[in-house]
């Protein structure tokens, strides 16, 4: 912002008027910087939801003003129930569809960074996270199981990929958004 002052009050009180503008105007601008960085996260990490998409949502929260803060928020719109036959016994886990797409789970866990207590077969009652691969039913619309065999999860980390993009765009997105001329 460019303020041209002369040494007269009626130019001095023109340059405090568009000053005032100007830091009413940041609040606005504030706002929208950050909820543009969270709709590039929100896209990004629903692209990179993969066969979870229908159980997984994203959205932004946050608190206004100069000082905003804003959230980006993966939630699950329903858990995923597994039940299986071990031995005779029927075993059910409740399994969180954000977390598998974020860590993924058993053999084709490749987590791209490594946090202390996470990764594969790090779930509770885990006890074939190891095995080269299993067997599991998959049930289609009619209640109807066919027996496919599995090698787990490969993650697609949604939530690491939507952090890491919107780091990457935040001079981008500043730029556009705090520019003068509003371009």
């Amino acid at each position: 912002m460019k303020v041209e002052v002369f040494l007269n009050e009626k130019s001095v009180n023109h340059a405090i008027g568009q000053l005032k503008a100007y830091r009413d105007s940041l609040v606005v601008k504030n706002e929208q910087f950050v909820y543009e960085l969270l709709n590039i996260g929100i896209e990004v990490a629903e692209e990179r939801v993969g066969k979870f998409g229908k159980y997984i949502s994203f959205t932004k929260k946050g608190k206004g003003g100069l000082t905003t803060i804003g959230y980006l928020i993966g939630e699950d719109t329903q858990k995923i129930v597994a039940e299986w036959d071990y031995f005779g016994e029927k075993k059910t886990a409740v399994l969180s569809p954000l977390l598998l797409a974020e860590f993924g789970s058993a053999t084709n866990a490749e987590v791209l960074f490594d946090v202390e207590g996470v990764g594969q077969g790090t779930f509770p009652g885990q006890t074939h996270a190891f095995e080269e691969y299993w067997w599991y039913k998959e049930w289609d619309d009619n209640g109807k199981g066919k027996w496919k065999r599995g090698r787990g999860i490969t993650p697609t980390h949604p939530m690491y990929h939507a952090n890491m993009k919107m780091y990457e765009q935040i001079y981008n997105v500043a730029r556009k958004v705090f520019r003068s001329d509003g371009r």
